[in-house]
């Protein structure tokens, strides 16, 4: 495994008077929280960084209490215990993701997860050549650990595959986050990790191919009070190695507090298709302009999952929500490797 630790603190102040990482604070086996889904709009303040900073979110609305639990489990009471057999916990995100990982006084490590994906159902990623170092400790404001990866991924359609790829994590900022409702917490410490796995598929014939999975994750604690995140950004991207364009990209902002305010129902961009009728509880009608003909089209959900896909081929197509949940979703027609979005109610 190869290791570049970086220490970028004479560009921040001294980390000595901030919160810090460590094995006594990480989460432990039992502890839970419950973070509510807000506007898939939010931006992720990415150049916000440094000490005595402000995070502001608090202008944006939820989804009407749609809401995600987040459990630290005992890998062996999980499904794929025996496929983590070195991992001491098991961070749940309810419906979407399983993260394994162990650690000693010195740095946590992350075996794999599990992610449940609608239409292949679960996806099983194991670091189990090389495990993925995720903090070194104690890990202060302005420390970085550069790290990679090595293992395999398995999945009932696509069988076990080879996996690479190397990670990325910073304790990148510490000041003020500002949430819905009047809600504003000082002594916040963000956390920011970025990945990319690369993923070759062969013998499935129609799936063969070389793959990208980005993610980019950012993680406010407010280490005074718990051990658990107060707010989670997430930015995963799916692409065709050396593609410029996505297969899929989603966002998903995750906040303690649920927003009074409901996210407005109304086009993210102009978009050269229009749906209707919006909101509807059976099915939608998607007319496509000329230079759209014979797009793709996706439904993801408010947590940022693709739960449904198909070929437009005609300029008036008519799409069945008969088998979903009532909700907020995104529409995204794509084209020529252009994508054009919109939002739906499923009521």
């Amino acid at each position: 495994m190869k290791k570049n630790l970086l220490f970028i603190a004479s560009l921040l102040l001294g980390a000595s008077s901030f919160g810090q990482f460590t094995q006594l604070n990480e989460p432990t086996i039992g502890e839970g929280t419950t973070l509510y889904v807000i506007d898939s709009s939010a931006v992720n303040f990415e150049a916000v960084i440094g000490s005595g900073v402000e995070w502001d979110y608090s202008t944006y609305g939820g989804y009407g209490g749609d809401a995600r639990n987040i459990t630290v489990l005992d890998p062996s009471s999980t499904t794929f215990s025996t496929d983590y057999p070195s991992a001491t916990s098991a961070l749940d995100i309810q419906g979407f993701l399983v993260n394994y990982t162990s650690s000693n006084t010195t740095e946590r490590m992350s075996q794999g997860f599990v992610y449940s994906e609608v239409n292949l159902g679960d996806v099983v990623v194991k670091f189990n050549t090389d495990e993925a170092m995720q903090y070194t400790y104690p890990f202060a404001l302005g420390n970085n650990v550069s790290d990679s990866f090595e293992g395999e991924m398995y999945n009932a359609t696509l069988g076990t595959q080879p996996l690479t790829g190397t990670v990325n994590a910073t304790f990148d900022g510490f000041g003020t986050l500002k949430l819905a409702d009047g809600i504003t917490l000082t002594d916040v410490s963000r956390y920011r990790i970025s990945d990319i796995s690369t993923i070759t598929v062969s013998g499935t014939g129609l799936f063969d191919g070389t793959y990208e999975l980005e993610r980019d994750q950012f993680e406010y604690y407010d280490l005074t009070n718990a051990n658990l995140p107060v707010f989670v950004y997430t930015t995963v991207i799916l692409r065709l190695a050396g593609s410029p364009n996505p297969l899929s990209e989603f966002n998903l902002a995750l906040s303690s507090v649920d927003p009074t305010t409901i996210v407005n129902v109304e086009e993210l961009k102009t978009a050269p298709f229009s749906v209707f009728p919006n909101p509807s509880s059976d099915i939608i009608n998607i007319n496509l302009s000329s230079e759209m003909m014979n797009a793709s089209f996706s439904l993801v959900d408010a947590s940022g999952r693709i739960v449904m896909t198909q070929t437009l081929s005609n300029q008036m197509n008519v799409i069945d929500l008969a088998t979903l949940e009532k909700g907020i979703y995104v529409i995204l027609v794509t084209n020529n490797g252009v994508i054009s979005t919109n939002k739906l109610v499923i009521n």
